[in-house]
């Protein structure tokens, strides 16, 4: 009796063993969504940077009425990409950037296909006149700021400079780099008000290691949802 139970046991556990090794019948997503957030100001793929610049918010209508959103990031250069999607009907909307949150687009996706779809936003914070240049031993900073959504709150605007990589910006920047009165002790944010708007500011970067190519840009920004900076584009400056 004992030996049928035993028999009957392991029965049951191969039994499970083969439901369990069973391959699912769908396949693996390949559609391909991409495009560009387009900034109205310059008429170009917006300026911001990579990781923490901003986000594409999918959402599935072909599967549900009320589906639950997917996200991926952008990249520095304004444009997205993503190349796993399963075939369907989706809401694409670029969110939780430095510009105002278009409408979202209606696309289809299909497998093994790429679907392009482009956005215009306006950024909260513009630049113009931007200079960043090799003066001695320090690197010299001047630019001017246009705020374009009038209601927008400005907070404030900092210099990121880095040796070690191009992709300056918030996750990646050296402390203590500034002097001047604005700054005298490191690189924390610089208090913007409506007075500095459409007017030459400077600063000096005077605590920079010699003998290396650093990346340096300015970032300034009004109080959002996503608490992010507007960026210049990325000086590469020989010291």
């Amino acid at each position: 009796m004992k030996n049928i139970q035993s028999l009957l046991f392991i029965f049951c556990i191969i039994a499970a063993s083969l439901s369990s090794c069973k391959l699912d019948n769908y396949d693996e997503p390949d559609g391909t969504i991409t495009g560009r957030v387009i900034d109205s100001v310059t008429g170009e793929p917006i300026v911001t940077e990579q990781p923490d610049g901003f986000r594409i918010k999918l959402e599935e209508i072909s599967w549900s009425d009320a589906p639950r959103p997917e996200y991926f990031w952008g990249k520095a250069d304004g444009t997205f990409n993503n190349i796993r999607l399963f075939s369907g009907t989706y809401k694409v909307t670029p969110v939780e950037g430095a510009f105002d949150t278009p409408g979202a687009k209606e696309v289809n996706i299909t497998s093994g296909g790429v679907t392009t779809v482009d956005f215009t936003v306006t950024p909260y914070i513009s630049f113009s006149d931007v200079s960043i240049v090799k003066s001695g031993d320090n690197i010299e900073v001047s630019f001017k700021l246009t705020k374009n959504i009038q209601d927008a709150t400005l907070q404030d605007y900092r210099i990121f400079a880095t040796y070690k990589t191009p992709f300056v910006g918030t996750v990646i920047f050296e402390s203590a780099i500034y002097s001047g009165d604005n700054n005298p002790k490191n690189s924390n944010p610089i208090k913007l008000t409506e007075a500095d708007l459409n007017k030459t500011l400077t600063e000096t970067l005077d605590k920079i290691t010699p003998g290396k190519l650093w990346y340096v840009r300015v970032g300034a920004r009004c109080s959002n949802s996503s608490s992010r900076y507007n960026m210049s584009k990325v000086f590469p400056i020989q010291m």
